[in-house]
């Protein structure tokens, strides 16, 4: 709080105290602007979202996109999840104690894991897409 003098000085030769501490509440406000940009930056917008290095190959990815009735535009690639995400779906290359609904596949699967990432999706689907595969 200012000395009560000192204000009445100032206002009288026409400087608010509002002005002196201007440069102190526009930091406050770009570093809370910063803090909210990075938050929206760091969520990303994909319905699908792929915690690894880069993406699976694109004929995997059309067959689960597709499968899922997304487009492959709408995958989002990370190499972490932040930790207010809430992911509408999520792949993972390893199984994550914090993620238990996520989809677990490698990026390049054998057979073995094709089918296991089938039966994985098969559990997302409505019952009328189940005929299909993968």
């Amino acid at each position: 709080m200012q000395d009560p003098v000192r204000q009445r000085i100032l206002a009288r030769i026409g400087i608010q105290s509002w002005q002196l501490r201007r440069p102190q509440l526009l930091a406050g406000k770009e570093s809370e602007a910063a803090t909210e940009a990075s938050l929206g930056d760091a969520l990303p917008s994909g319905k699908l979202w792929v915690r690894a290095q880069t993406l699976p190959s694109p004929a995997l990815l059309d067959d689960v996109c597709r499968l899922l009735g997304i487009a492959p535009h709408e995958v989002s690639l990370l190499s972490g999840i932040p930790e207010q995400a809430t992911p509408p779906l999520l792949w993972l290359t390893e199984p994550d104690p914090r993620w238990p609904q996520a989809l677990i596949c490698s990026l390049s699967p054998d057979a073995a894991g094709k089918r296991a990432l089938w039966q994985q999706l098969r559990q997302r689907l409505p019952v009328h897409q189940e005929n299909g595969a993968l």
